[in-house]
Formats: C-alpha cells, sequence, structure tokens
C-alpha cells in the first residue's frame, strides 16, 4: 500500500486491532519514545481526547477501503474477527478459536456471550450477514475484503459456529480476518453504529469530532478503562501539536519528522511508536523490470548496492532504521541469510554496471523517477537516491507528483522508469512480500520470476509454518538477488500523548489503539 492514498494500495489501510504497541526504550538521535512503564496500576474512569489527521473519516461502513483514521474510529466501536496480541501473534477476537487442516475449510468457533451495543446478542449468523453484505454487488467493498473470501461458500450451522471453505488454500486467513472489523449489517444504521467494542458512539459531528462512551458491557473483563473518549479531526499537524502543547487534547495521531525533536525534549509529552522488530512502514523504489534498462538483474543489484541507506536516515532526521528486506526483523518469516544491502558497496556497484556493458567513469544510461511530496522527507530521499546512483553513471531526472497523478501514472498507466513511494503492508509475511513484489504497489514492476511464484503460492498452501517459513525464507532468497524493488529504509512514525497518558497503543499500521488507555492521576 502506498502512503499516504485513500485506498487499500494507497495508504494506511485497514489494519489488525488491538496489536499495537507503544514504542519501549529510545531511538536514533536521543529521541525519547517512551511508553509509559510505571509499575502502579490501572486506574478506570476519565476521559481522553485525542486527534485524527484528517478532516473527516470516511464513515462506519467497514467493509469498504479505509485509511488509517478509519481504523482508530472504527477500532474504538467494532472488534474484528482475530486480532494480533502484543508480541504479534494472532489471537481470538469474534473467533475465539478455529480450526483447519488444510488451510481451506475453516471452523470457527464464535465467541460466546458478546451483545452488541444495544444488548442483543452476537450469534454467528452476523457473520455471515456481513460475508453477504460484501459480496453484494452494490456494496461498495474494498478488493481487500472482497479477495478474503471471493469465491467462498460460507454457513453457520448454529449460533456458535461458522465454516467457511475458501476457493483455494489460504494461510493467511487469520491475517486478512484482523482487518475484517464486524458490523451488524442487517440492519445498519451509518448515522448510529452499533458494534461489540470497547466504546458506544455517541456522536459523529462531520469535519469536528467523534464522540464516544464506555460499553460497560465489553467482553474483555475491565476494559475500557476509560469512561469517555473524543477524537477530533485536526488535519493540521502544526494546530494538533499547539493543542497537545497546551493541553487541550491528550494524544495526538502523528508527528512529523521536523516536529519529533522538540516536542521529545518536552518533558509535559511522550513520544509513542511500535518496536523497530513489529515496523511495517517502509521507503520503496519500484524500477519497471520488463524494459531496458531496469530488466538486467545486473543493473537492479548495482542499485541495490549503490544506495547509501545509512546517509538516507538524514531525510528522517536520524529516526528508524537501516532496511534493505521488506520482510519486518521481528517476523517468523525474516531471513536473516538473505541477501541485505544495509551497508553501501560501491565498489560492488560499480564492478556490477561493467559486468552489464557500461564503462566505468562514463554516463551509463539517464532515467526518470517518478515520486510524490506529501511526506516531507520524499524529496530528500529523492535527491539521495539520484547522487547515489551517479556515482555508478546512472543520471536520474526527479519528477515530483502530487500522489494521486503519480498512482495514475505508476500503478494504473505503468507509465514510469523509476518510482519512489513508501508501502504499508499487513503483519503476514504473505502481504510483506507479496506487497513488495507481486500485489499493488508490487505488481506495478512487471516482474516475473517463476521460482519465486511457486515459493509465494507455496507460502499461502499449508497451514503448518514450518512449511510456510521455508517457503517464505526462498522467496526472500530470490527477490533479494533478483531486485525487482528497491527497499529504502525504514519510514518511521511517531504518535504522541501527554505524560500522564498510560497504555495507549500504536498500532503497527499506523493508527491509536484505545482500549487499554487510561489516565494516571
Amino acid at each position: 500500500m502506498t502512503y499516504p492514498q485513500m485506498t487499500r494500495r494507497a495508504v494506511l489501510a485497514s489494519g489488525g486491532t488491538l496489536a499495537g504497541v507503544a514504542a519501549l526504550g529510545s531511538l536514533g538521535g536521543g529521541i525519547r519514545t517512551t511508553r509509559a512503564a510505571q509499575d502502579d496500576a490501572p486506574v478506570a474512569g476519565g476521559s481522553l481526547t485525542s486527534t485524527l489527521n484528517v478532516g473527516d473519516i470516511s464513515g462506519f461502513l467497514t467493509w469498504q477501503a479505509s485509511t488509517g483514521s478509519d481504523s482508530a474510529a472504527w477500532t474504538a466501536i467494532f472488534d474484528t474477527l482475530v486480532e494480533y496480541d502484543q508480541d504479534y501473534n494472532i489471537t481470538g477476537g469474534i473467533f475465539e478459536s478455529w480450526t483447519s487442516d488444510d488451510a481451506q475449510t475453516w471452523t470457527f468457533a464464535v465467541r460466546q456471550g458478546v451483545t452488541w451495543h444495544d444488548g442483543v446478542p452476537l450469534v454467528a449468523q452476523d457473520v455471515i450477514d456481513y460475508f453477504e453484505t460484501i459480496m453484494a454487488p452494490d456494496s461498495g467493498a474494498g478488493s481487500e475484503k472482497v479477495a478474503t473470501i471471493d469465491g467462498a461458500t460460507y454457513e453457520a450451522p448454529d449460533d456458535a459456529t461458522v465454516v467457511l471453505t475458501l476457493a483455494a488454500p489460504n494461510a493467511a486467513l487469520l491475517d486478512d480476518f484482523s482487518s475484517h472489523w464486524l458490523s451488524r449489517t442487517r440492519d445498519l444504521d451509518p448515522a448510529h453504529p452499533i458494534g461489540t467494542g470497547p466504546f458506544t458512539f455517541v456522536e459523529w459531528e462531520r469535519n469536528l469530532h467523534i464522540e464516544y462512551a464506555k460499553n460497560p458491557t465489553y467482553w474483555k473483563p475491565g476494559l475500557p478503562y476509560l469512561d469517555a473518549l473524543t477524537l477530533r479531526l485536526v488535519p493540521d499537524q502544526d494546530q494538533a501539536i499547539n493543542l497537545l502543547t497546551t493541553g487541550e487534547v491528550d494524544a495526538i495521531a502523528s508527528v512529523d519528522f521536523p516536529k519529533v525533536q522538540s516536542l521529545s525534549s518536552n518533558a509535559s509529552v511522550q513520544l509513542i511508536q511500535v518496536p523497530e522488530q513489529y515496523r511495517l512502514a517502509y521507503h520503496y523504489l519500484l524500477t519497471r523490470t520488463d524494459t531496458a534498462p531496469w530488466d538486467n538483474a545486473l543493473v537492479r543489484q548495482a542499485l541495490n548496492h549503490a544506495v547509501d541507506r545509512e546517509g538516507m536516515l538524514a531525510a528522517t532526521l536520524g529516526n528508524g532504521s537501516v532496511r534493505s528486506n521488506p520482510v519486518a526483523t521481528g517476523s517468523w518469516a525474516f531471513n536473516p541469510d538473505a541477501p541485505s544491502y544495509n551497508q553501501r558497496d560501491l565498489e560492488t556497484a560499480k564492478q556490477l554496471m561493467a559486468e552489464a556493458g557500461y564503462a566505468e567513469g562514463e554516463t551509463a544510461f539517464s532515467t526518470t523517477l517518478k515520486y510524490w511530496r506529501e511526506w516531507s522527507q520524499m524529496p530528500q530521499i529523492a535527491q539521495i537516491v539520484q547522487a547515489n546512483l551517479a556515482e555508478i553513471g546512472i543520471e536520474v531526472e526527479l519528477q515530483l507528483l502530487e500522489i494521486g497523478q503519480w498512482v495514475d501514472a505508476v500503478q494504473n498507466d505503468l507509465d514510469y522508469e523509476m518510482a519512489l513511494t513508501a508501502l504499508v503492508p499487513r503483519w503476514d509475511p504473505s502481504d510483506q512480500l507479496g506487497n513488495a513484489y507481486k500485489t499493488d504497489d508490487g505488481a506495478a514492476l512487471l516482474w516475473n520470476n517463476p521460482d519465486f511464484d511457486a515459493a509465494f503460492a507455496a507460502g499461502v498452501a499449508t497451514a503448518e509454518q514450518e512449511q510456510r517459513q521455508a517457503a517464505y525464507f526462498d522467496c526472500q532468497q530470490i527477490a533479494l538477488s533478483e531486485c525487482p524493488g528497491t527497499v529504502l529504509n525504514e519510514a518511521p512514525i511517531f504518535s504522541a500523548a501527554a505524560a500522564n497518558v498510560r497504555d495507549l497503543r500504536l498500532h503497527n499500521r499506523s493508527f491509536l489503539v484505545y482500549t487499554e488507555c487510561w489516565i494516571a492521576s
């Protein structure tokens, strides 16, 4: 998914639910990024006001494409079918447990004792109704949601069971379900959404705020701690930061890099970040691999060796981490033995260009790099790439586009040679690798490698994690040797909160989760 568009392939789109983990310790540049770790016990009560960094959300139709702001707004009201725990392992949500022998036929136990906010008991048929809503031709469902159950059959043999038979095996199904917020679609009122989640809906005043109240019958014992939650719609970050530092709000959804240093020195503020090993977002350089010069793997390898990722940290003011693999280091599928380009090797890059037929000291070729400007660091990253490649004889012309123009040119029309963006996949390795090389942005590479395709398919064809890991290890070995696309470091995301806010969690798909949040006296 490309940041910061408004669809799945273009933003902090729909993600899981309660898997967010606030940062511990500190990161580069002396930035203090802390989650409060006090020994005092959580205190129930009180209210919290936070911001969403958009003028408004898209609404409460949870099966449609979503932004990170939508995800935050939905997570307050709705539960997802399954969840991630704090170590990013799948755990039960509305589906309390499940069984599958072949990753194709799944039997889910619907959590018992859960009620909708109006007191009506949750039953398996509610899930079936939701599935049928997604598959209705006029539902407006996002492609990600449709793909999950497209061609599947599903039934509720009783109130506590859902049986789902997919069109083909999909071991990543549970990861998909972590981005399905369950709403009761049979009598849905979009103006007054009813869920089973930690907060009940009170009011949505468009372009101003969304108000919630504690769900006193939430199925997670003792949660939520807050009595009330308000999400203010504040697209201007300077205004949001001012609201935080003056105490008018308790938390803000995001902090741009130029603001991180000043906020970190403010004792009344804490910065929040996902632990490094679980971070998903990264800057990404696409090369169109079906035409010269980028159809030559030697040239693509030279590019990867030539990029100075350590130097590129300057574009994010020292925040984030050096990275060249699309799979997060904290993933069970991360292959530590796959080729790495974390350390720049200019001599190897020059040798590879020579092997590709380009004489050192001469211009090899000229190419155009298209990039979008909605993030402050993107122009500097593009300029670093331009300077790095000049050292191996590649002249790069930079072309700045609005994000919509970029999507049309690169993803829709395939009218590009090189393109710079940022991706945020889901946690399952099928999406971490697929998003980079096969689906959404990765499809624009036009890269064809039968060995990769076979390994990638094998990764979702079994529910056995050991077999899946072996397949994804092969995928990384192949892709990071062929280099159809280039990972250009982590794209670090920051949120911030007042110092007395505890256990406010930043999901690794970049939205805040308030379920366990509480206010210290």
